[in-house]
């Protein structure tokens, strides 16, 4: 056995298990160790506090009553492990059971974190689902972890769940603020004082976004760590990962696409771009790249509502940062991306929602009526079947007389092609209920409707 493994399990046993933030994802009741017990699997970009809600749920397992030297927690994300081999998990496994023998018989919990850096994870957890008696709880930084891993290796024995950086409910919360019930935000019964303080919250959020590390930073230093997070990120799971040579266009490519939050970008005029500017880089080397940035979750691709379930790298979509922060981290003009930011808010608060369901569940909408192309921002929907059942726009305000038409405009054609009787302007201040030949528009501020998301 590898030394490091027996260090690193002892080193748990005397610390403990950490204090944690309450995440709001929930990873379902606590099962008892037994054999065949469903792997919970929670995925999500480095950095976003996949670790810490491992640890929410070792205290709450000790909470239920358990004792704590049932759970063993062990992160595979450390160089000196390297190299990986299929062995390691195994030995991981063997070195806590001599540790401490009852857990084989008596049963154990056990935390395998970023453990899509062993070969063939999916194979030994499976035999472990068949043979130990056990819970497990996995985490890792691919959304391959959630489709083909988990479809060809655990066949139904698993729980998948995303997790993204702070929610603005979160973040209220993790700032010592009180979240309004739904019911209060629903009525408008909030004291002046209190929508004064959600609104001046909901603006530093969406500067600053949710990554917990960066709370407590300047934002020179807050947009210097977010580009950490997210260049590391790409040197770990797109560079090393696949074999890539040139970091330097990798990363380019990346500061591109995060600047470019909430906005098409179309891989042949970034191509353009580069080869202008003297760079080698392929297309379809940009278009591996755009599909690895999605997998390790730095941003998500939005399509139109009639094609979301196509791979079409040719046609534009909409690409959005993970965090409203990372977008203020690689924006050349961060004053003037407002706009942007509160999309890429309202958009991650409807991905959050999503839970999963099948792909293209949030997608954007193009409707042509004649000489005139109507653009909702935002569908949710069963977009193979064409059931839309949700409409959001973004927009900073209404108060210019042609923004309001437009907006209301899109949202009419929209609610007339799909039979959909209510839909969404999210705003940064304003507050409306306006009733249209096609149903009712119901203008929000961001600061309530980035709190339940329009769910009421």
């Amino acid at each position: 056995m590898r030394p490091i493994i027996g260090e690193k399990i002892r080193e748990f046993f005397s610390e403990g298990v950490p204090e944690a933030f309450e995440r709001d994802l929930s990873l379902g009741s606590i099962q008892p160790p037994a054999r065949g017990n469903l792997v919970n699997v929670v995925v999500g970009v480095r950095r976003c506090g996949k670790t810490y809600r491992l640890y929410q749920e070792m205290r709450r397992i000790v909470s239920a009553g358990y004792p704590e030297a049932s759970l063993l927690y062990f992160n595979f994300e450390d160089e000196r492990l390297k190299p990986y081999d299929a062995s390691l998990l195994s030995e991981v496994v063997e070195t806590f059971y001599a540790l401490n023998p009852r857990a084989r018989e008596e049963g154990a919990f056990f935390f395998f974190d970023e453990v899509q850096e062993v070969p063939d994870w999916g194979l030994f957890l499976r035999r472990m689902v068949d043979t130990a008696k056990a819970t497990i709880y996995v985490t890792g930084s691919s959304s391959k972890m959630l489709s083909l891993d988990i479809a060809s290796e655990f066949r139904g024995r698993a729980l998948p769940r995303e997790l993204f950086p702070l929610s603005f409910a979160e973040y209220v919360r993790f700032h010592g603020g009180d979240v309004p019930p739904r019911e209060a935000l629903a009525a408008g019964a909030l004291t002046a004082g209190e929508r004064a303080l959600l609104r001046s919250a909901c603006s530093d959020y969406l500067v600053r976004g949710g990554f917990v590390p960066v709370q407590d930073r300047g934002l020179s230093e807050c947009a210097l760590l977010l580009q950490e997070y997210a260049n590391r990120t790409v040197s770990y799971d797109v560079v090393e990962r696949y074999g890539l040579a040139n970091l330097s266009a990798a990363s380019s490519f990346l500061a591109q696409c995060m600047a470019s939050s909430a906005r098409e970008l179309s891989v042949n005029k970034v191509h353009g771009r580069f080869r202008s500017l003297g760079s080698s880089v392929s297309r379809e080397t940009l278009s591996r790249l755009l599909g690895y940035y999605e997998e390790s979750y730095l941003l998500f691709s939005v399509r139109e509502f009639s094609r979301a379930l196509a791979d079409n790298p040719r046609s534009p979509a909409k690409v959005y940062a993970v965090d409203p922060g990372m977008l203020m981290a690689f924006s050349p003009s961060a004053a003037r991306d407002e706009g942007q930011r509160l999309e890429t808010a309202v958009y991650l608060t409807l991905r959050r929602q999503a839970d999963l369901v099948r792909r293209g569940s949030v997608s954007r909408a193009l409707l042509d009526r004649g000489s005139t192309r109507r653009e909702v921002d935002f569908v949710v929907g069963d977009a193979l079947m064409q059931d839309a059942f949700r409409l959001v726009q973004s927009s900073t305000s209404l108060a210019d007389p042609a923004t309001r038409k437009r907006e209301l405009a899109a949202l009419e054609a929209a609610m007339s092609a799909y039979g959909v009787e209510e839909s969404w302007v999210v705003t940064l201040d304003e507050q409306e209920t306006v009733q249209t030949d096609q149903g009712v528009v119901r203008i929000v501020p961001a600061w309530s409707w980035l709190l339940d998301g329009g769910e009421r």
